[in-house]
């Protein structure tokens, strides 16, 4: 059971903090605040930092409080909700945000401008850093706040992380193949464990259509990779497909590549100074080449365009939704579940998010309507 840490201050945000947690608990998530601690908007900063770092994931909640500034331990003056933010931001949990609507009514005794000495300098100053370094949401109620978290809180749960391959990065860029010149490719791949799908950029370094081929060879046969998000130069999202469907596009294209790869796999040599199976399919892939082509590698060798992509009639199992700036916010639940294709890449003002497993998102939300 998943836990999540709903961090707010006390008293102004009460009835939202409660409504967000019976929704949570509704659905089967262990959820923990504030309500625990006898002194609430003074609980102590150690054990607050705690929660927000033992959580599997982080709920803000903020309206026009900043909220009790512990005096031990704290030189830089931050109230207890941005020391939790930060420690969970340090403990490197997703973070959800959702900050009360500027045009939401609010009572002034509820506004700092009005009753601290500040005059609001600091929880404006706060609100603006959530809305230009965070993915926030806004909301104007408690039941509306309760919806908004629930909602991130599927997504996320839906939301596969886009890991960074190095093996990749050294098949494409390689002068040679083979051990002395691809150190460790082996254990890489070995380490991948439970990564699901990783991003390789169509420049500006190019990608052959050999290498190209090996490395999604490599993954299909050796890894649980489910897609391989391509980019271009500029990050720009191309296409999503499975190791195995872009292989297939370009043995299609040019059957040799194919036939090259299973000629160094049969071929590759049992020799205990090589460690295993793939780093001997990269010793014995170049003299392959050779063989089936009648030429080196340097000699058949194609660069991949984003042009040339479409040209292999790869089939994305993935749409993209693109945010920039004054767009980006929270995605309706809907609009993701009626998309035709099995995934959906979320970029967001140029950096790539995730990749949302709609079958998973639908079957969690068929399950919080069960509850």
């Amino acid at each position: 059971m998943k836990s999540v840490y709903i961090s707010s201050t006390h008293e102004d945000l009460k009835d939202h903090r409660n409504a967000v947690a019976e929704v949570l608990r509704n659905c089967s998530y262990n959820v923990d605040a504030m309500e625990k601690y006898p002194a609430r908007d003074d609980r102590p900063k150690a054990a607050s930092e705690a929660d927000a770092s033992n959580c599997d994931i982080y709920v803000g909640i903020f309206a026009w409080r900043y909220g009790y500034v512990p005096t031990e331990d704290n030189p830089e003056g931050k109230s207890i909700t941005e020391l939790e933010f930060l420690a969970a931001g340090r403990a490197q949990k997703p973070r959800l945000i959702f900050l009360l609507a500027d045009d939401a009514a609010w009572p002034s005794s509820l506004r700092d401008a009005e009753r601290e000495q500040d005059e609001g300098r600091r929880i404006r100053a706060l609100r603006n850093h959530l809305k230009t370094t965070r993915w926030a949401a806004f909301f104007k109620s408690a039941d509306d706040v309760a919806k908004q978290v629930l909602t991130a809180v599927l997504q996320y749960e839906s939301t596969k992380r886009v890991g960074d391959m190095a093996a990749m990065d050294g098949i494409k860029s390689a002068a040679e193949l083979g051990p002395s010149y691809l150190a460790n490719i082996q254990q890489q791949i070995d380490q991948l464990g439970s990564v699901e799908f990783i991003a390789l950029r169509l420049g500006p370094l190019p990608w052959w259509n050999t290498r190209l081929h090996l490395a999604a060879a490599l993954a299909s046969d050796f890894t649980e990779i489910r897609g391989i998000v391509l980019l271009d130069a500029e990050s720009r999202f191309l296409a999503m497909a499975s190791p195995l469907e872009i292989r297939r596009a370009l043995s299609k294209a040019l059957p040799k590549l194919e036939m090259a790869y299973l000629q160094s796999r049969e071929q590759a040599p049992n020799s205990p100074w090589i460690a295993g199976e793939v780093d001997r399919i990269l010793f014995s892939y170049p003299a392959a080449i050779t063989a089936i082509f009648g030429r080196a590698e340097a000699e058949v060798k194609q660069v991949v365009t984003p042009a040339g992509l479409r040209e292999l009639g790869l089939k994305s199992e993935a749409e993209v939704i693109e945010q920039f700036g004054t767009e980006r916010g929270q995605l309706l639940n809907s609009d993701l579940v009626r998309r035709r294709a099995p995934f959906v890449v979320l970029m967001r003002d140029g950096n790539l998010e995730g990749v949302i497993d709609r079958a998973e998102l639908a079957s969690r939300i068929a399950s919080t309507a069960l509850q």
